[in-house]
C-alpha cells in the first residue's frame, strides 16, 4: 500500500467515525427522549390509577348508603323492609322490630 492509499484510507475511515459519531449522538438524544416520556407516563398512569381507586371506593362507599337510604324510604312510606314474608308488605302503621334493627345494622 502506497502512501497516498494509506492517507485516504485514513480520511475515509476518519469520515465513516465522524458519521457513526453523529448517528450515536442523535441515537443518544432519542433515548433520553423516551426515557423522560416512559417517566411522564408512568407518573400520569400512576394519577389515573389512584383517581380511579378512590372513584371507586367513593362509589363502593355510596352504594350501600344508597340501598339504606331506599330501605328507610320504603320504611318511612310504611311497608316492611325485613327478610321473610313481611317483607314488601304493609306495616299498618306500627313499627317493626326487624325492620329497625335492619336500618341500624346497615
Amino acid at each position: 500500500m502506497n502512501r497516498d492509499e494509506l492517507l485516504n484510507t485514513i480520511v475515509l475511515l476518519e469520515t465513516q467515525m465522524n458519521t457513526l459519531n453523529k448517528d450515536f449522538e442523535r441515537l443518544k438524544k432519542m433515548t433520553v427522549e423516551l426515557v423522560e416520556e416512559n417517566v411522564a407516563l408512568t407518573i400520569e398512569r400512576d394519577h389515573l390509577q389512584r383517581v380511579i381507586q378512590t372513584q371507586t371506593k367513593e362509589e363502593k362507599k355510596m352504594k350501600p348508603l344508597q340501598s339504606k337510604e331506599n330501605l328507610a324510604m320504603l320504611y318511612r312510606e310504611g311497608f316492611h323492609i325485613c327478610a321473610g314474608e313481611l317483607f314488601g308488605k304493609h306495616r299498618e302503621g306500627s313499627d317493626c322490630m326487624f325492620c329497625l334493627n335492619i336500618l341500624d345494622n346497615k
